[in-house]
């Protein structure tokens, strides 16, 4: 196996859990087509010792795309490339502020973490940015009701918001992008996966180990099409469902 077709970065201090984080790696490689449809990958063991990390993580890396119906095993031979699913939407745009209040619901956020650092591979190629250009990293705990219901990693390129301050960001993200720098969010491009909860994060959320939730990514584009935010939230699975409105279009009379 060639270890240079595979971004190779796993960052043990993030609170994604690690599997998921090589499972995303993966699904982006399938989906630039790094490996055609039937294609082999590489084994459970081959991605362990490439990424440092035990065949019980790989393992539950590549179940979690077979589920997705990414990936196919065939027992004896290996896990395979499979079809390409069909992503379906589109959904309204809402900040999660937003979405509470509709709800009647009153939002809040205790803010973990604000700081400027280096943007890594994958967060450089979301959000069409130099290599190692700088980001501010927004992590917050959000509330509904003061009850904790996920918690949500941001990248924003610094050049948008350089003196972004820890307390501008207690209430909703994009008001203040709207509001104090001018920049109104247009459209976005979600991906929503189960995940199995870490103790950390099942703590955070006052659930009991081991518990199911939703990893809800989300692009964020302006109107000229430049990325503006790329979020990572991980929501409570017992408290937060996903509801799309389907609307059937006219049938062609060709």
């Amino acid at each position: 196996m060639n270890n240079n077709i595979i971004n190779n970065y796993l960052d043990k201090n993030n609170p994604i859990p690690l599997y998921y984080q090589l499972k995303t790696i993966l699904r982006e490689e399938i989906e630039n087509e790094k490996w055609n449809v039937g294609e082999k990958i590489p084994t459970e063991k081959e991605l362990a010792n490439l990424y440092h990390i035990s065949i019980t993580t790989s393992r539950q890396a590549l179940n979690a795309l077979v589920i997705e119906g990414l990936l196919v095993r065939h027992q004896g031979k290996g896990t395979f490339v499979e079809n390409k699913k069909l992503d379906m939407g589109p959904i309204e745009l809402e900040s999660f502020t937003e979405q509470m209040a509709k709800r009647g619901m009153k939002s809040s956020s205790k803010v973990l973490h604000v700081g400027s650092s280096k943007a890594n591979k994958r967060i450089t190629s979301i959000l069409k940015i130099l290599p190692e250009s700088n980001v501010i990293f927004i992590q917050r705990l959000r509330f509904a009701n003061d009850e904790p219901m996920g918690i949500q990693n941001c990248y924003i390129p610094k050049d948008f918001i350089p003196d972004l301050k820890s307390s501008d960001v207690s209430g909703s993200l994009y008001e203040l992008l709207e509001n104090k720098y001018q920049l109104k969010i247009a459209n976005a491009i979600e991906k929503y996966s189960s995940i199995i909860l870490g103790k950390s994060i099942s703590k955070l959320l006052h659930l009991n180990y081991p518990a199911v939730g939703f990893m809800v990514e989300r692009t964020a584009f302006l109107s000229n099409g430049k990325p503006i935010e790329f979020a990572e939230s991980i929501m409570r699975g017992d408290r937060y469902s996903i509801s799309i409105n389907l609307v059937r279009r006219k049938a062609s009379n060709k």
